[in-house]
């Protein structure tokens, strides 16, 4: 259906602007129909509206209501209606004799109010079509029936009589079971002994798929009954079908011909078979393909099947788009030539654009002729056939119908010219013949209004949008009451409706009338009660009425063109971490100096320790004052694991110039060995840097070692790669070697580390060298004949170093790793052929916790100051350790060992103070979980709870006389992802997220270090993962989540 451009009427806003922004509107006709009746788009705001396949306009279809409403505006306002062009190919759309035709034509000219027209040169018009040859293929008839079928057909018709006998069931329930025994008794007369099962497997699986829809509990139970009863058949089926090695052997004649059309086909021959039945589509399909599989004559066969989509009220939406999709897939298939057969029910005769055929199949006979005119129209290839199937002993029936079709098209082409309009009596008795009920005009004539053929629909759609889950059928219940041959219909609608009652129409000789009677009266009571809008539609659930006020609600921001939806899974954004104040370089604050103590605890049998009380220099730094810690612990997969206690010595007066640049500096060389940043990529920047926060060491008073920033201060870099040099001293000196970092200055470059662990006196480069995969005499003949090197120094004695780990995230708690195996050779390095790094190796360990020390201190700052400027508790910090099974902890000593132990926690639930570590649980996503149970998934569980149960009662106390099920469907408006991110973004909580498993050579943080501007355009352009250049992705939801799970921790 076409509309032309729309003016002069008032229409709703969405659809003026579509008539605003397009001159034509492509819409199916109920669609069309649905907004003429609610007054959504008038009739009269149509110029000119043309009906494709416009001899469906007759019965109850939605293009004779369109034309009802014609006929309405026709007798109210005949100077505002638009222009009428229908299109057909048939005129006839159903069986009839050629003295009815005339009968048919007037028909539908009086319900399109318009004079029939065809070409007056038919001639002219030949030229441009195809014209398939017609043939009538004839098969044997089946007279024989297999022992095989006789079985089935007995178990078949037991299994009808014991399930029909019951004096309970219903007509309905009995045509049902019926039809099911007739549909699997169909295929097995037309396809075959091979077919027998999968009829009773398609006819099981498509009560599975109907079992929520059937409106009577007792047709549901039933029908139940029958699935169960149908599987026994078929399981025996199925056994005996599995002996049928090649089904040509157990197909019918009808089968059998088929195939021998398709052997006179060549192979880029594209066909169409149509059949009258959804199950033989379905089942002939799978025969053909395996009758392709097995045997090579037919290989060239490649078939595929459409059956249209269910449109049955109550059909499950999912299972709808699902045929949708499938249908339109095939099309696609068999439009690119990847199958050639398409086996279809009528749904393929009209209305949708496929690939011209060369054949076409009438599998089944054409019921009508609408039926055989549109399905011949089909082969418009050149050449093309046209083939009708038909059963021997019927063949001259066919032939009969046949000439009666081509007797209906020499009548219109002789009487579709010099036709007169229909009179204005003519079209008013044609509506007034069906209109039994007055429609529902509460607006008046011009207004919405509800008519008999469309309040059942409406119903329909009311209880579509009532709340539901998926134990909830939203059916309505249909009652029906007979007296003396007038029947009367009630409807009672489902549990979550708030009309309670049974409602009844109006009494009628005519079940479908009553139904609609009775449809149209609840439709009224429906809008009497407020369910219904303006417009007669059933009110949105975006109807925010209920929960105006509750909650101040950011402005939702608008939807770029062609992404999801805020709150959905599908729409994922980018947000910068945020940076706590005293690492942030946006406050003037005075600096200070902190100090870091690192202790072992548990235990300490590892090959490393780190103490800084036993160190000579300890590690510190530099930021803003005002930042806030408690002790943490820190783990290592090989090393001792550590506590971390992180105290302030005091404010940096005397921080000058010059001592600024050698603790910059300092902390560049630092960090770039640290992370290996890649420093094309990467500048060290810090005054556009958005961290404020310097490493520096200190010595065992704590206070700042000028002796290693200078030292420091003179070199470019403490990479391995870049201070390699051969012309160090071949003086050996042990002091230098004791604690040492060292690198060999031979083999491949590479920015490995090693420590010194143990320096060898009683070795020298004469002893042997260790055996190998390759022998050599001594270190001295190794380092000589493998790289070139002379010994200078022949007693210098031997060092054993083990390199560095490379591993930086020690916040995560992981199983240690085995000690290493009895065998394994540890490293012994010359002296002479090693490096020193200006670092001691007791300071380098402690610098390597840094990242994870400023990671933990920022998170943790960032919840003290989100805790601060909510006020939700005293801002003062406990000086206790971190404890990641806090809740376990927390909840026992709430409730104790109390069987009553609900009004115990509520009376106890009040805390006087958050910990800001218990706040980042609440902020850590299970992507980014340090340990098992730290991170938000458990916590959002309560917090869900509790939103909901919050913000039900205060929605209970709001509206004591709005139904339970609209107080749901308000609660969730509130407690849903999209207003929970809306409230954290308003809060500005996105970029306080733990999203990512903290890795600080992608994600972490870098102090002083800034992306180049440049290459961060370019990295963005090139869609980039964010881990990294130093952002976190979060999803939608995570965000939402947030506000459930912070909720979780106040309380």
């Amino acid at each position: 259906m076409v509309l032309a451009q729309c003016g002069g009427s008032t229409v709703p806003r969405t659809w003026q602007n579509e008539l605003e922004t397009h001159e034509v509107l492509v819409v199916v006709a109920q669609i069309f129909l649905d907004l003429i009746l609610h007054a959504r788009l008038p009739l009269s705001s149509v110029n000119l509206l043309i009906i494709d396949e416009c001899h469906h306009a007759t019965g109850s279809h939605p293009m004779r209501e369109i034309m009802r409403a014609y006929e309405n505006l026709k007798q109210h306002s005949p100077d505002r209606l638009p222009r009428i062009m229908g299109l057909t190919a048939c005129v006839v759309h159903r069986k009839c004799k050629r003295k009815d035709v005339l009968k048919y034509m007037e028909s539908l000219e009086a319900a399109m109010d318009c004079a029939l027209v065809t070409s007056t040169d038919p001639v002219t018009v030949l030229k441009y079509t195809t014209g398939p040859k017609e043939k009538v293929i004839c098969y044997h008839t089946e007279i024989i029936t297999s022992d095989y079928q006789e079985t089935v057909k007995a178990q078949l018709a037991g299994l009808e009589y014991d399930i029909i006998t019951d004096c309970f069931i219903n007509d309905k329930a009995r045509k049902q079971i019926k039809k099911k025994i007739k549909n699997i008794e169909h295929i097995m007369s037309d396809l075959g002994d091979w077919c027998v099962a999968r009829a009773i497997k398609y006819e099981i699986e498509h009560l599975d798929e109907t079992e929520g829809m059937e409106e009577d509990p007792k047709v549901r139970e039933i029908l139940k009954l029958l699935k169960e009863r149908l599987r026994e058949v078929y399981v025996a089926c199925e056994l005996k079908e599995k002996c049928m090695a090649n089904p040509l052997e157990h197909i019918t004649f009808k089968v059998k011909r088929l195939l021998e059309i398709f052997s006179k086909c060549n192979k880029e021959v594209f066909g169409l078979i149509f059949v009258e039945r959804r199950n033989t589509a379905k089942i002939l399909y799978d025969l053909l393909l395996e009758i392709a599989q097995q045997n090579p004559v037919f290989s060239f066969v490649r078939p595929s099947y459409v059956v249209g989509c269910n449109s049955r009220p109550g059909i499950d939406i999912r299972l709808a788009e699902l045929e949708l999709r499938k249908q339109k897939e095939t099309l696609e298939k068999f439009r690119n030539g990847e199958t050639n057969f398409l086996i279809s029910t009528s749904v393929l005769e009209e209305g949708v654009d496929i690939r011209k055929c060369n054949v076409v199949v009438r599998f089944d006979t054409p019921q009508n002729y609408r039926a055989y005119v549109q399905s011949r129209g089909r082969a418009r290839a050149k050449p093309s056939v046209y083939l009708l199937m038909v059963e021997e002993a019927r063949v001259s029936e066919m032939l009969e119908c046949i000439g009666v079709y081509r007797e209906i098209e020499a009548s219109l082409q002789y009487l579709c010219h010099g036709r007169n309009l229909p009179t204005a009596e003519v079209t008013r008795k044609h509506f007034a013949e069906d209109e039994y009920i007055k429609p529902y005009e509460p607006y008046g004539h011009v207004g919405p209004k509800i008519t008999s053929n469309s309040a059942i629909q409406l119903v329909n759609l009311y209880c579509g949008k009532l709340p539901s889950d998926k134990f909830t059928d939203n059916l309505p219940e249909i009652v029906e009451e007979v007296k003396e041959g007038i029947v009367t219909v009630g409807i009672r609608l489902p549990i979550m409706a708030p009309l309670k009652d049974m409602v009844y129409g109006s009494g009628w000789a005519n079940k479908d009338l009553a139904k609609k009677s009775a449809a149209l009266q609840l439709c009224i009571k429906l809008h009497e009660m407020g369910e219904l809008d303006s417009n007669l539609r059933p009110k949105e659930s975006n109807d925010d009425s209920l929960v105006e006020g509750l909650v101040d609600l950011p402005p939702e921001e608008p939807v770029p063109e062609g992404t999801s939806e805020s709150g959905t899974k599908k729409r994922k954004r980018v947000y910068a971490k945020d940076l706590c104040y005293p690492f942030s370089n946006v406050h003037g604050r005075t600096y200070c100096l902190y100090s870091i103590d690192i202790k072992p605890f548990g235990q300490t049998d590892q090959s490393v320790t780190i103490d800084s009380s036993a160190c000579i220099n300890k590690i510190g730094f530099i930021c803003k004052e005002g930042l806030v810690c408690s002790p943490f612990p820190l783990f290592f997969s090989k090393w001792g694991d550590v506590m971390v206690n992180v105290k302030e010595v005091g404010p940096l007066t005397d921080l000058d110039t010059s001592l600024f640049d050698k603790i910059k500096k300092f902390h560049r060389l630092v960090f770039e060995s640290l992370i290996e940043l890649k420093e094309n990529l990467i500048n060290f920047d810090p005054e556009e840097s958005k961290w404020d926060a310097f490493v520096v060491p200190l010595d065992f008073s704590e206070i700042i070692d000028l002796d290693i920033l200078n030292e420091m201060y003179s070199l470019d870099s403490i990479k391995p790669v870049m201070m390699r040099s051969h012309n160090q001293s071949t003086k050996f000196v042990r002091s230098k070697y004791e604690d040492a970092l060292i690198y060999p200055l031979y083999g491949i470059p590479s920015d490995q580390m090693y420590y010194v662990s143990q320096i060898f006196d009683e070795l020298n480069p004469c002893n042997t060298f260790p055996q190998g995969k390759k022998g050599y005499e001594s270190y001295e003949k190794y380092f000589l004949e493998r790289y070139g090197l002379e010994i200078k120094d022949k007693n210098q004695p031997l060092l054993e170093a083990k390199h560095i780990p490379k591993e930086l995230n020690y916040l995560k708690k992981i199983p240690k790793k085995t000690k290493e195996k009895k065998g394994n050779l540890v490293p012994h390095f010359v002296p002479e052929f090693c490096g020193l790094i200006p670092l001691r190796a007791s300071l380098w360990w402690q610098i390597m916790c840094m990242p994870s020390i400023f990671h933990r201190l920022n998170s943790f700052n960032l919840m003290h100051e989100f805790i601060t400027e909510t006020k939700i508790t005293s801002p003062a910090v406990k000086n206790k350790v971190l404890d990641f099974s806090w809740t376990r902890k927390f909840i026992h000593e709430l409730l104790g060992s109390s069987e009553n132990a609900v009004p115990i926690f509520l009376e106890r639930k009040k805390q006087e103070y958050i910990h800001p570590f218990n706040m980042l649980h609440a902020f850590t996503l299970k992507e980014a979980s340090e340990d098992k149970d730290f991170n938000l998934e458990r916590l959002e569980l309560l917090g869900d709870s509790f939103l909901k149960f919050v913000t039900g009662e205060a929605l209970f106390l709001r509206d004591e006389s709005c139904h339970e099920g609209r107080l749901s469907q308000s609660r969730g408006k509130l407690v849903c992802n999209k207003t929970l991110f809306r409230l954290a973004c308003k809060r500005g909580l996105e970029g306080k997220i733990a999203a990512k498993v903290f890795n600080p050579k992608k994600n972490g943080y870098m102090p002083g270090f800034r992306i180049k501007v440049e290459f961060e355009e370019i990295l963005r352009s090139l869609e980039v993962p964010h881990d990294f250049w130093h952002q976190v992705p979060n999803s939608v939801k995570n965000v939402g989540d947030l506000k459930e799970v912070c909720i979780t921790v106040f309380y």
